[in-house]
C-alpha cells in the first residue's frame, strides 16, 4: 500500500500549523520520549519530531528506543526517579502509571489539554472516544496522567477455509445442536458463548474429525502433546476477562480509603478454572502459559483452528507457509446481551520534571503526534486501532480496511478484517481498577490457570492454595 500521502502536507495545512505555533512558548527546551517500539514504528515518531521542530523550533525532542518490555520500561523510569534519569513521556500501561503516581512523579497533563491557547479544541475532544480519555483519569488522585495512543482489544481468529460451510449435523447430540443444524457460517462464529463453544461446537468438530480418514483430518493431534482446538495467548487476560464477563470480581478500589482490593479469590472463579481445566483435559482448550516452554505455540492457521489474541498482534495469526483465510470474531461471551472485551494497548504517560515549560512542550508534541494525520499513519503501521473517529474517514484508512478488495489468503485481507472488527467493538471494552499493586495482581492471576493444569487430578484439593498464593503475592506489592 502506498502511504506517502499520509505525510504530504498541503500549503493550507502548513499555514494552519504555523498558526498553532506559539512564539512565546517554550524556548531552548529538551523533552525526552522513551518507548520500546521497533524501527518501523519509530519512523512515524521521528517524522512527527521533524515536523514538530518546524512548528516549535525552540523545543528539541529526543526519542530514545529502550530495550525490553513495557514493564521493563516502567521499572527503568521508577529506578531513574532518584537520580533524575527519566523521560517526559513514556509508553506505559495504566498499572505502571499508578506506580508513577505512588512515586510522586506523574504529571497531570489536564491543565495543558484544557489550555485555551494550545489545548485540545472542542472538535478534538469530540473526535476521540470519551472512554479513551477517561482511562487517563482512573487513578486515585484527580487529574489526567496518561492519554491514548495505541488501542487494541482481543478477537477470536479462526480458520475460515476449514470451518466455513462445514456440515456438523451428523455429529450433534440431542442436547447440543450446532448452528440450528445448518453448516457453519461466519455469522454463527461471531456470536458464541463459552458454553456454546465448548459444550456444542468443539465436541461436534472433535467427533467429525475422528470420523475422517487421514487425508481429511482437520486438526493435527500428533505433532504436539498439548495440541488443542482453541488457544488463548494471554493467561492474565483470560482470567480477568472471565471474571468481568461472569461478574465474579477481579479487583476494585475501596471508595473510602482509595486503596486497592482483591476480589478474585472466590468460588465463582475457582469453579470456572476447574471448568476450563476440564476443557484442557479434553484437548478443547489451552493457553500460552500452559505451554510456555513450547516455542511452537501455534496460531489459528497452524495446528489450532481457533486462536484468541490481541487485535494489535494480528500478524501473528497468519502463517505464510499455510496461507489460510483467517476470520475474525468476537471472543466468546458469558452473556451475548452484555458483551465484555478487555481494553488493551499502551498509552503515553507523562512524567513531572517540575518545569512548566517542559510540561507545555511535551503536551504540544503529544497533541501533534495524535492528530488525524499521524494517528492514521500510526494505525496503518502498527495495526493498533485509531484513537480518532476522523481517521476512519480518511481515504488511506478506508483503503486499508476494505477487506473485500484484498487478495484471498493474504495477511492484507486478515488485517483489513481485523481493522473492521476492532473499530466496531469499542462500546464493549472494559478496564480494571488501577492502584498500587494492580500490576502484580495481573501477573499473579496470569499464573492461576497453568497452576490448575499442573495440579492434575489433585486440583480440587489444591485450588484454594493456588488462589491464596496469588492473593498473598499480590499483597506483597500493595
Amino acid at each position: 500500500m502506498k502511504t506517502s500521502r499520509l505525510f504530504a502536507v498541503s500549503a493550507a495545512a502548513l499555514m494552519a500549523m504555523s498558526l498553532t505555533a506559539c512564539p512565546s512558548g517554550p524556548k531552548n527546551i529538551e523533552i525526552v520520549i522513551w518507548t520500546t517500539y521497533n524501527d518501523t514504528y519509530q519512523t512515524i515518531i521521528n517524522n512527527c519530531i521533524d515536523e514538530f521542530k518546524k512548528i516549535e523550533p525552540g523545543i528539541t525532542v529526543k526519542n530514545v528506543k529502550q530495550q525490553g518490555s513495557y514493564q521493563d520500561l516502567a521499572k527503568m523510569c521508577v529506578d531513574g526517579f532518584a537520580v533524575d534519569n527519566y523521560p517526559d513521556m513514556v509508553a506505559a500501561y495504566p498499572d505502571s502509571v499508578s506506580d508513577f503516581i505512588t512515586n510522586a512523579k506523574a504529571l497531570n497533563i489536564q491543565p495543558y489539554m484544557e489550555n485555551a491557547e494550545y489545548g485540545w479544541t472542542e472538535e478534538d475532544i469530540a473526535d476521540i472516544p470519551e472512554a479513551y480519555i477517561n482511562l487517563g483519569r482512573q487513578y486515585i488522585i484527580p487529574g489526567t496522567y496518561s492519554l491514548p495512543a495505541s488501542k487494541s482489544t482481543e478477537a477470536m481468529y479462526y480458520n475460515q477455509d476449514v470451518l466455513i460451510g462445514l456440515d456438523l449435523s451428523n455429529y450433534d447430540t440431542e442436547d447440543h445442536v450446532v448452528n440450528n443444524g445448518q453448516p457453519l457460517t461466519d455469522e454463527y462464529l461471531q456470536h458464541l458463548t463459552w458454553d456454546e463453544l465448548f459444550e456444542s461446537l468443539i465436541p461436534a468438530l472433535d467427533a467429525y474429525d475422528q470420523a475422517q480418514d487421514a487425508e481429511h483430518k482437520i486438526i493435527d493431534r500428533t505433532s504436539f502433546e498439548d495440541w488443542a482446538w482453541v488457544g488463548y495467548d494471554s493467561d492474565d487476560n483470560l482470567f480477568i476477562t472471565l471474571a468481568e464477563q461472569y461478574g465474579f470480581g477481579y479487583t476494585s478500589i475501596d471508595p473510602t480509603t482509595g486503596k486497592g482490593q482483591i476480589n478474585f479469590n472466590n468460588d465463582g472463579m475457582k469453579n470456572l478454572m476447574k471448568k476450563f481445566k476440564g476443557y484442557y483435559d479434553k484437548h478443547y482448550f489451552t493457553t500460552k502459559g500452559v505451554i510456555n516452554t513450547n516455542v511452537n505455540y501455534r496460531s489459528t492457521v497452524d495446528a489450532m483452528l481457533f486462536s484468541i489474541g490481541s487485535t494489535g498482534g494480528v500478524k501473528y495469526q497468519f502463517a505464510d507457509a499455510t496461507r489460510h483465510n483467517v476470520g475474525v470474531a468476537m471472543i466468546p461471551q458469558a452473556d451475548l446481551n452484555n458483551p465484555k472485551l478487555i481494553s488493551q494497548g499502551p498509552d503515553f504517560a507523562f512524567l513531572n520534571h517540575n518545569n512548566d515549560k517542559r510540561a507545555e512542550a511535551v503536551w504540544k508534541f503529544f497533541k501533534l503526534f495524535t492528530n488525524t494525520k499521524y494517528n492514521t499513519a500510526w494505525a496503518l503501521t502498527t495495526g493498533y486501532s485509531p484513537i480518532r473517529y476522523s481517521v476512519l474517514e480518511t481515504e488511506d484508512y478506508a483503503e486499508y480496511a476494505d477487506w473485500q478488495s484484498k487478495e484471498e489468503h493474504t495477511l492484507d485481507r486478515l488485517t483489513a478484517l481485523n481493522a473492521n472488527y476492532a473499530t466496531s467493538v469499542g462500546d464493549y471494552q472494559f478496564t480494571s481498577a488501577v492502584f498500587k499493586g494492580s500490576s502484580e495482581a495481573r501477573v499473579q492471576v496470569g499464573t492461576i490457570f497453568a497452576a490448575c493444569v499442573a495440579a492434575g487430578d489433585q486440583l480440587d484439593s489444591r485450588i484454594d492454595g493456588i488462589f491464596q498464593t496469588a492473593v498473598d503475592n499480590t499483597k506483597l506489592k500493595m
